[in-house]
């Protein structure tokens, strides 16, 4: 998909200002159509990004396959991350959004729950979480979560992470809709369609 010049500066400014400071949420919020996380998610969605760490330096790439579904007690998304250097993580989110804009969450992978706003073109969210790193070790990384509603309608994600209270880097997201045949593990000629394939044979 291709982007246009205002959403490239958009994400080119987003990106700027988690480097160098806190994100003005109230600001970039107030720009691009209303946000609605659970109207976005329900279904199949797909992301693609990468962790850079605090000198700009790119050490992982990702890909993810999500699907969401309402039920009676909340929306669940279902999370696969196929990072580039073999790793594949797995995670399910219970999500509640009061109408007020309230956003809480639930995880086995989150310590404490996950708690934040949406509001306007924005959701922005806070949380501990254990993530893997290699095999079978797990880091406790504190998340500070930003995804922003674009006028061409994709929506942007950037995400600060500190361990031990330092900032050790960030992770950029892109995310997009899709029905269910454009997955991550349905890539072909892509370092993550070894890593899916290596999943499912184990």
């Amino acid at each position: 998909m291709g982007w246009s010049k205002r959403s490239l500066m958009a994400v080119a400014l987003l990106l700027g200002l988690c480097g160098c400071g806190s994100v003005n949420f109230k600001q970039l919020s107030s720009h691009g159509p209303e946000f609605n996380f659970i109207d976005y998610f329900e279904g199949h969605t797909r992301a693609s990004g990468w962790f850079a760490d605090r000198f700009g330096n790119v050490k992982r790439h990702f890909c993810g396959d999500f699907y969401g579904e309402q039920t009676d007690d909340a929306f669940n998304l279902d999370e696969k991350l196929y990072y580039s250097d073999g790793v594949v993580e797995e995670r399910v989110w219970a999500v509640n959004i009061s109408p007020d804009g309230v956003f809480k969450a639930e995880s086995d992978a989150l310590i404490g729950g996950a708690t934040g706003l949406m509001k306007g073109s924005g959701l922005h969210m806070q949380y501990t979480m254990n993530v893997m790193i290699a095999e079978n070790k797990f880091w406790k990384l504190k998340m500070n979560d930003y995804m922003f509603f674009q006028p061409d309608r994709s929506l942007h994600n950037s995400t600060e992470v500190k361990k031990w209270g330092m900032r050790i880097g960030n992770v950029s997201t892109q995310y997009y809709k899709h029905d269910g045949s454009d997955t991550c593990a349905a890539m072909e000629n892509s370092a993550f369609s070894a890593v899916s394939k290596l999943s499912v044979a184990s």
